[in-house]
């Protein structure tokens, strides 16, 4: 079996990813996000725009924070529990704080999607790890080719 090379940046950087994905999400939950009232239906025409967008980051966030924990000494199991209930309990933090806000509305079917996103990402990222070998990357040199 071919295994995919990846490599594993040092933990300051994929944190510095995590922090940014969360603070992104951050600001387009308390702010209007741009061309709101333009696009009603996301891909497909199935669901709508919100919805993707909720689904999406929070894929993204969990993506960033099981890369994050890859080095982690812990169960493949646990690290995806743990990114899962992180990246849900951020979005419930959100969801109260749009609670406060006049412009924004708080919602259990965002919470839900936001879930349900961070959800398939955890098991895409399970199913990903079966077929890649990360090896720690410091340097710009030390880059190998991804496939053995």
């Amino acid at each position: 079996m071919v295994r995919v090379r990846l490599p594993l940046v040092p933990r300051s950087l994929r944190w510095g990813v995590v922090l940014a994905v969360a603070a992104t999400i951050l600001y387009f939950s308390v702010f209007t996000p741009p061309g709101s009232g333009v696009i009603r239906r996301g891909p497909f025409g199935v669901l709508a725009y919100s919805t993707w967008l909720h689904g999406l980051a929070y894929a993204g966030l969990a993506v960033t924070l099981a890369y994050a924990f890859q080095d982690r000494p812990w169960r493949d199991r646990s690290v995806l529990g743990v990114v899962f209930l992180i990246a849900v309990g951020y979005g419930a933090g959100i969801e109260l704080l749009q609670l406060t806000l006049d412009a924004r509305t708080a919602s259990g079917g965002d919470l839900l999607v936001n879930a349900v996103g961070a959800a398939v990402a955890a098991v895409c990222w399970r199913v990903l790890t079966r077929r890649v070998r990360f090896y720690r990357a410091r340097r710009l040199a030390e880059f190998e080719a991804p496939v053995e």
